[in-house]
């Protein structure tokens, strides 16, 4: 008897729950857009689970739109939070594949090219529509909504979502409700300017924000009674009220915000409840300041609990509400398909060399390496996934947009280095590409370099001669004018002119994202010439024929401040009489670096060797050490000879970081160098090093690296040296 009335006592309880809940009204929640000063959204999330106020529907324009996609999708405000404060905008905004993926051919670009890209067709120069076509920021996307794999219909997701984007093409607002939900996002936040439009369908996408920045009405459309409404643009219209505007940045966000406000509250009005956090102080541009931002979402709901709290609920139904938007989505899901979409120039069998994906479960981790490997072959401008369903499971499908300002590309690269007692140097880069020459992947490369001491012809065909891309040939010709000082002593005591005039022909294998090896033939002429304060010397003009060998191997993930990966460079020149060559000689090279990092830590061991294998080397191919990067203490080329070796540890800490529209961190550097360079390579021994070290500073910066550094060798004075630019 007692068991029936428990039973039906609980079941009366379940019953008047459920009742409760049908009479609940539903809520909906509005995230408005605002660039950085959206952070604020994550907070205020935090504070209505906090008062146990269940969200029935979600909506958002720009970065709002994104933070209501990652909680409708499954994640909580505090995962959303640890998910922003650990981004790396620098990459979202650099906006290409992470260096280790790109194709060994695009490491070599990245390392000496300005990021700007520019396109020749019809003998016109094409210019970016935007500063980032969005791949970093799709794949940060997609990471986000990883628990939505397989849904489309965003009433499906764990709270019902809509993202409002803007149609160039019929001038209207447009509220996504299906498709992937990562692109919904990243056209919702398709700022002009900033990330080129994202095109669905018909429709051309861009910022939400020019229209509808905060959509009461849509949000109430899918069937809100009760809509909370988050305005983070507030305090920064109230602010432009009384700005001097003494800068462009200041007239061009006052102007965007005047044209938006009007519209912007007449939603507002449409509200029952107005969440507006005070970011006195904030910037639509902050993104680096994430963890400063999100309190004061916190604080202005705070601020508002007693308009909040008739919407709350008991414990027991807020939990019940946790679990569902919690919920985890990813079954398994099993690929029965890989397919390739898009493509017209490149080679659909070159791509699926780049794809590690397999039928069976899916793997998204491996879906994402796979996006960055075709990403970095460099020939899309992005490359997405889609999983759509099939009678037995998913079809993988990788989208791909190739360049349309391609395939002939114009690059620029610049350095200039001052150090002591040198005179300023300076040079200039410009490189012409033409990729896809033929169904096979032939590659055309010139460039010409001028320059304080330096000028230089260069021009390669690369071509594949298999549809794999494995095997190569690359037949090469160069031309190059170098002053360069030489030493006695210490000594700055001769200036010399090092002409070449060679051409080559390589064969080679190529491990695409790992690097590649090569063998072949080199032929020309150096010229040697100088004669300068009191040393005389003697003028050479020879003729080289030899064999030449290289291997290069690089992981890094990147390539002027690398954490973490390797880098092993291997080369060879035989040189011989027998073939036509002046002089009989050979010589061979090797250098490794491998950094770990813990932390803000790094540390980075390198070691460089070479060797002439018992011949004499002439002038113009021996071994030169010195130089910021080799051995601080000694200027460029200040020790020659036939043999050397330098091991260094450098010790790099992460000061800081740069705005992200200005560059990623700050440093600082330290060295450990010991080695030596010996004259005769069979007096090569270890009891005789010398040793040495560098100090100073560092910047990865949108305009190149900025290096201030001070050098020291044994019995020699400080080189102080200030480089800013590209290596090349």
């Amino acid at each position: 008897m007692k068991k029936t009335v428990l039973a039906a006592i609980l079941a009366l309880s379940l019953l008047s729950s459920l009742h409760a809940d049908e009479k609940r009204p539903k809520i909906g929640l509005v995230l408005g857009g605002g660039g950085a000063l959206g952070f604020a959204h994550v907070g205020v999330l935090q504070e209505l689970e906090a008062l146990q106020i269940p969200i029935d529907y979600i909506g958002g324009t720009s970065m709002g739109a994104i933070v209501a996609g990652m909680y409708a999708s499954g994640m909580s405000p505090d995962e959303i939070e640890r998910k922003f404060s650990e981004m790396d905008w620098w990459d979202v905004i650099k906006d290409q594949s992470p260096h280790q993926f790109l194709d060994y051919r695009r490491k070599l670009d990245d390392k000496r090219f300005m990021g700007m890209e520019f396109g020749l067709k019809k003998k016109k120069i094409e210019f970016s529509p935007g500063m980032a076509f969005g791949q970093r920021f799709n794949n940060m996307l997609e990471s986000f909504c990883m628990n939505s794999v397989g849904i489309t219909d965003f009433d499906q997701l764990n709270i019902p979502y809509r993202a409002v984007a803007t149609d160039l093409r019929s001038g209207t607002s447009v509220a996504l409700k299906s498709g992937s939900l990562a692109l919904a996002m990243r056209a919702s936040m398709a700022v002009p300017g900033a990330f080129t439009p994202v095109r669905i369908d018909d429709m051309v996408l861009v910022d939400g924000g020019i229209l509808d920045n905060i959509p009461v009405e849509v949000v109430r459309k899918m069937g809100a009674d009760i809509v909370i409404a988050v305005d983070v643009g507030g305090t920064a219209a109230e602010q432009g009220a009384e700005s001097d505007f003494t800068s462009m940045g200041e007239i061009i966000g006052r102007t965007y915000a005047l044209m938006q406000r009007p519209a912007q509250e007449k939603q507002l009005a449409l509200a029952d409840v107005v969440i507006a956090p005070d970011l006195t102080g904030a910037s639509a541009a902050q993104f680096e300041q994430a963890s400063s931002i999100f309190p004061a979402g916190r604080k202005a709901a705070k601020e508002l609990c007693e308009s909040l709290k008739p919407y709350s609920v008991d414990a027991d139904a807020f939990d019940a509400y946790l679990k569902k938007q919690r919920l985890r989505n990813q079954d398994d899901i099993q690929i029965t398909e890989i397919q390739i979409t898009g493509n017209d120039a490149v080679s659909e069998g070159v791509i699926r060399k780049r794809v590690h994906a397999q039928e069976g479960a899916l793997d998204l981790e491996t879906v994402r390496d796979d996006l960055s490997r075709i990403h970095g072959m460099g020939d899309f401008q992005t490359v997405t996934y889609s999983l759509n369903p099939k009678p037995e499971g998913y079809g993988l499908e990788y989208n791909t947009a190739e360049k349309f300002w391609g395939p002939t590309y114009l690059h620029f690269g610049t350095k200039v280095e001052i150090a002591t007692d040198s005179p300023a140097l300076w040079s200039l880069l410009l490189n012409y590409t033409r990729t896809q020459l033929n169904p096979l992947g032939g590659e055309l490369q010139a460039e010409l370099e001028v320059g304080g001491n330096q000028r230089r012809v260069f021009a390669e065909l690369y071509q594949p001669v298999s549809k794999s891309e494995h095997f190569f040939l690359a037949p090469s010709a160069l031309y190059s004018l170098e002053k360069i000082s030489v030493y006695e002593d210490n000594r700055d005591v001769a200036d010399v002119d090092q002409r070449f005039a060679t051409g080559g022909l390589d064969a080679g294998i190529s491990f695409f994202e790992y690097g590649e090896a090569r063998i072949g033939m080199l032929a020309g002429q150096a010229y040697v010439s100088g004669n300068s304060g009191g040393t005389s010397l003697s003028s050479l003009n020879d003729t080289i024929v030899g064999a030449t060998l290289r291997l290069r191997l690089d992981q890094l993930n990147d390539p002027i401040f690398p954490s973490s990966g390797y880098q092993v460079d291997f080369d060879g020149l035989f040189a011989s009489q027998d073939i036509g060559s002046s002089e009989t000689f050979s010589k061979l090279e090797f250098k490794a670096l491998a950094p770990f990092t813990l932390g803000s830590h790094t540390i980075i061991p390198k070691l460089a060797l070479g060797h002439s294998l018992g011949t004499d080397l002439p002038f113009y191919a021996q071994f030169e050490v010195g130089g910021l990067n080799s051995f601080a203490g000694y200027a460029s080329h200040q020790l020659r000879g036939n043999a050397y070796g330098v091991g260094s540890l450098e010790y790099r800490y992460r000061l800081g970081q740069l705005p992200p529209t200005l560059g990623n961190g700050i440093y600082a550097l330290t060295r450990a160098d010991a080695g030596r360079v010996w004259i005769d390579s069979s007096d090569v021994q270890l009891s005789d090093l010398t040793y040495g070290g560098m100090l100073g500073l560092g910047a990865d910066t949108i305009i190149g690296t900025c290096t201030f550094a001070v050098g020291k060798a044994e019995d020699i004075p400080p080189r102080v040296y200030f480089l800013i630019g590209n290596p090349f």
